[in-house]
């Protein structure tokens, strides 16, 4: 273990409705070692208890109450700007860190000045490593993507990965992050017109643009539960998501590629609510799920996502 950090970093804590999560995600960055941490959490308008439970933590967790749902862009950035910490660690209300996970992640940054963001390895709650990094879209992998072949080839999986050691990437999972202030300046931040989803990858595309570079640190360790306030209302953040990812590809890939991919999506949302169809007749313990999936691809299909453009 290397020797304690005179370093001081922010913790950001986006929160909408994480109940009992919450107070677990803060616990761990407390417990965080060899470093001293602010924690701050970003209320999005909950309408849970799950704020509640930081009384435990005294006046230690500055909490700053948006009146609204923000979003996770918006949210970060507004966490982001109430610090002047050299270093900032982003990070759902669901992911508990390991005592070591920021000391390893702010200790690359420091000895790295061109790097601008790493993220940590994230585990699900079956100890599964999750593919939480990855490399600039491509228009072929998209293709694929809307015939749904990312389900036969993991290798169109988005080009998400999680390499075994230190990797250069293109991106790290919104999920949990450390980035240097400086990366977040010249940046301007997570783009807010993202309300959610995809703001992680477009991110590391411009933190690139801008001259910085992304690594995946596998030494760091995480758990992310993952999804818990996208399950409270999992037809707008599938439609939200879709919103998300076409503005993504009109970014980065062009008007062009955006279009056509744009004119798959029927086929898309057909074949997926073809698979939820069956999932909904097969197993009723998924009912709730299938039924959600199901209103949001028809929600697509007939145009609704432009309501959730972003």
């Amino acid at each position: 273990m290397a020797d304690k950090l005179d370093i001081c970093v922010t913790m950001v804590v986006v929160n909408w409705n994480a109940g009992e999560h919450l107070v677990s995600c803060v616990r761990s960055l407390f417990d965080q070692v060899d470093i001293d941490v602010d924690v701050v959490v970003v209320d999005n308008a909950s309408s849970d208890c799950s704020l509640d439970g930081l009384a435990v933590f005294g006046n230690r967790v500055q909490v700053v109450q948006t009146g609204e749902n923000l979003g996770f862009g918006r949210g970060v950035n507004r966490g982001v700007a109430v610090s002047d910490a050299p270093f900032v660690v982003v990070l759902n209300p669901d992911v508990v860190l390991n005592k070591d996970a920021v000391q390893t992640m702010v200790s690359f940054l420091n000895q790295r000045p061109d790097v601008g963001i790493v993220g940590p390895r994230l585990k699900d709650a079956d100890g599964h490593v999750r593919a939480s990094c990855g490399f600039a879209p491509r228009l072929v992998d998209e293709i694929c993507r809307k015939f749904l072949l990312h389900l036969v080839f993991p290798l169109f999986k988005f080009r998400r990965t999680c390499p075994p050691k230190n990797t250069k990437v293109h991106w790290v999972t919104g999920a949990c992050f450390a980035a240097r202030r400086d990366a977040f300046s010249t940046t301007g931040g997570l783009d807010e017109a993202i309300f959610m989803y995809y703001e992680d990858v477009d991110f590391g595309l411009r933190l690139q643009n801008e001259g910085w570079q992304v690594w995946y640190l596998p030494d760091a360790v995480g758990m992310h539960v993952g999804g818990e306030s996208s399950k409270q209302a999992l037809t707008r953040m599938l439609v939200v998501s879709e919103a998300s990812y076409g503005y993504l590809i009109h970014k980065h890939l062009g008007h062009w590629s955006a279009f056509l991919l744009l004119c798959l999506r029927p086929i898309e949302m057909v074949l997926r609510s073809l698979i939820w169809s069956v999932v909904f007749l097969l197993q009723p313990n998924r009912r709730v799920e299938a039924r959600a999936r199901l209103r949001a691809y028809f929600l697509i299909l007939t145009g609704g996502v432009a309501k959730e453009a972003v």
